[in-house]
């Protein structure tokens, strides 16, 4: 039970982060769409924008939490970083909230669109530039503190290590997922025909459909990019070794296949039950991956015998794959898809 309710919590903080990072900028397009005499689609880029402080606060807060769970490798990972890199955090993550705040109470009509933007994009590169790298090299370094050589992990430190392939391929895949999973929850009040929200151009949902079919076609690239850089043992028992894990892969491979369908069709306008198909889809692959990704860590083999100096922390197979579980989680969508 406790590992079926943190999977729920992870993928959960998982969605929460996509919409929060992606969720401005496509509010703020709908806003500023001109001359389009949509007050439906620019009350719903409203309602975007209200949802991307909501679930910025959110999973802040889930994220947060699991971070405090008792791990002592994660401890020790924390605490190679100042102690002023983590009141920096706060502060851009404060920052972004002010940002998706000022597009919550602002009125901008069509002819500020560009200010509007320009605000989104401030929120959005905040976040992106800052908290997946970050993340993933905590995660590398709670799995193995010989990861990197440095003692103290200052901001120079910090950015040589931003560049490694294993941090580049979970960046990028964080990145492009936010845009796909921010334009179908966008979507979502298209789903009610009644619903004063839903805009009247049917564009926005060929548009916003194809925005995200576009960023998870290319996440599949990016997704063997980042599966390529997983643990041997992880990749293993997806593929076979672990039959719960290779189970819940195949799950999320095959539902990831028809949200790509669904996103088609909505793309080309030719069915009007994709858009709520493409947010049950949305869920079901994330709680999938997320399952795959827990479970995966039962595949690592018994680890060697440590010292006596050793032995009161973890081994480096004990915490690896449950620790790059959180990040990856944190951090990306759709699994290793």
């Amino acid at each position: 039970m406790q590992e079926f309710v943190t999977t729920l919590l992870l993928a959960a903080h998982l969605l929460a982060m996509n919409v929060s990072s992606a969720g401005p900028l496509v509010g703020a397009w709908l806003m500023g769409r001109r001359g389009a005499g949509d007050d439906g689609g620019r009350e719903l880029g409203r309602r975007v924008v209200r949802l991307s402080l909501v679930a910025l606060v959110v999973g802040s807060l889930i994220g947060g939490g699991l971070i405090l769970a008792p791990n002592p490798a994660l401890r020790a990972a924390l605490a190679r970083f100042p102690e002023g890199a983590y009141w920096f955090a706060g502060l851009e993550l404060l920052f972004s909230a002010g940002c998706i705040g000022a597009l919550m109470i602002g009125d901008w009509a069509p002819r500020f669109r560009r200010l509007a933007l320009g605000v989104a994009l401030l929120s959005a590169t905040n976040l992106l530039y800052h908290f997946p790298p970050m993340m993933a090299v905590i995660g590398e370094l709670t799995a193995n503190p010989r990861w990197a050589t440095d003692e103290r992990i200052d901001r120079d430190a910090l950015l040589r290590l931003w560049v490694r392939p294993e941090i580049l391929s979970l960046w990028t895949h964080f990145a492009l997922a936010s845009l796909a999973v921010a334009s179908i929850a966008a979507l979502r009040p298209w789903s009610r025909r009644d619903s004063k929200m839903a805009p009247t151009d049917p564009a926005v949902v060929k548009r916003l459909g194809m925005w995200a079919l576009t960023a998870t076609v290319l996440q599949i690239p990016v997704g063997l990019w980042l599966l390529a850089s997983t643990a041997a043992e992880a990749r293993e028992s997806m593929l076979g070794s672990n039959l719960l894990t290779s189970l819940c892969f195949a799950g999320g491979v095959l539902a990831a296949l028809g949200l790509l369908q669904t996103l088609l069709m909505m793309a080309l306008g030719d069915d009007e039950g994709a858009v709520r198909r493409a947010g049950c889809l949305l869920v079901v692959v994330t709680v999938l991956m997320s399952a795959t990704m827990r479970t995966s860590r039962t595949a690592t083999p018994e680890p060697v015998r440590r010292s006596n100096a050793d032995a009161s922390l973890p081994s480096t197979e004990e915490v690896r794959l449950e620790s790059l579980t959180y990040v990856y989680l944190a951090f990306s969508s759709f699994g290793s898809f």
